[in-house]
């Protein structure tokens, strides 16, 4: 809320906007959010990409993998951009994140590779997995681009939708501004959206 001088309603967003993710200043990475948010992302990604390749046996490799490659890709981001970091933002640092949790559960894939073919030779199938670790490396790139993008989305959406003004102050200030209220002037109507009260420093009441 701003002080908008006697008689004259004004009105600040709790997040003030602007293109440079106002929510995101004097913070840093809201591990609240991103640990689980991104353990929850490597969890789903490891059963899409089982069914996806038809092969559920390789869910223990998968899941070990991704939870190794997603803390790489934290270590990473946070010591690339030091004291600025917010992996819960889309660019750049959370494309950081999963870039590399990419590269490392795609490396981890390929290590594990000849060992899975030996097992599979050696089981009831009697021959070597079909499932190359160039097509899991395709999967979980759409998966991680999807679940892990995502979700920051989202979450930069609803961070961004506290910047807005309600409708019903806006719809005054506007008022306000066509009518060249001065700050002198006796207030508007103290009825904001929905009927609540809208007090001289801009904020609503029951």
């Amino acid at each position: 809320m701003a002080d908008g001088g006697p008689g004259r309603l004004s009105f600040t967003p709790r997040v003030p906007d602007g293109p440079d993710r106002p929510w995101t200043r004097g913070r840093r990475t809201r591990w609240w959010l991103v640990v689980p948010a991104d353990l929850a992302v490597v969890g789903a990604t490891c059963l899409f990409a089982s069914a996806a390749v038809h092969d559920a046996s390789r869910t223990p490799g998968l899941v070990a993998g991704g939870v190794a490659a997603i803390a790489a890709g934290w270590l990473v981001a946070r010591a690339v951009r030091r004291r600025d970091d917010h992996l819960e933002v889309v660019w750049p640092d959370g494309a950081l994140v999963l870039a590399v949790c990419w590269a490392v559960w795609t490396a981890s894939q390929w290590v594990i590779a000849p060992w899975a073919a030996r097992a599979d030779a050696q089981g009831a199938g009697g021959g070597p997995s079909s499932v190359a670790p160039s097509s899991i490396a395709l999967v979980l790139a759409c998966f991680l681009a999807v679940l892990g993008g995502g979700w920051r989305r989202l979450y930069g959406f609803a961070k961004a939708h506290d910047s807005l003004v309600p409708k019903g102050i806006q719809r005054r200030l506007d008022a306000q501004a066509d009518a060249g209220l001065s700050a002198g002037a006796p207030p508007l109507d103290d009825v904001g959206e929905g009927g609540a009260a809208v007090g001289e420093d801009g904020t609503v009441g029951d």
